[in-house]
């Protein structure tokens, strides 16, 4: 199996039949002790399927807690986007078009 790491705990696993997206995070136990643990977002039949819900749960994250106008969102996930394709473009050694 391969781990395709991303960012903010986010990891890709894949293997012959499908790509797992997953979620290393931190919680707690029972009794109140630290944890890291695992959370499973979905499991897809190519890798685009898999980094197009990581960017909308990027997005989520990033969003989270925040109160816009439509018009404000809409920018807002523009911005993500384009970030969000620089980054990978970066991570596998392509240069985005001008």
């Amino acid at each position: 199996m391969v781990e395709i790491k991303l960012q903010d705990g986010y990891f890709i696993e894949v293997d012959p039949l499908n790509y797992t997206l997953r979620q290393r995070y931190s919680g707690k136990t029972k009794d109140g002790e630290e944890k890291e643990s695992i959370r499973t977002h979905g499991y897809y039949g190519s890798i685009r399927q898999a980094v197009g819900r990581y960017i909308t749960l990027s997005q989520l994250d990033f969003m989270d807690g925040m109160s816009v106008n439509l018009k404000e969102h809409v920018d807002l996930i523009e911005r993500l986007n384009k970030s969000a394709v620089q980054r990978i473009e970066s991570a596998v050694g392509r240069h985005p078009k001008e």
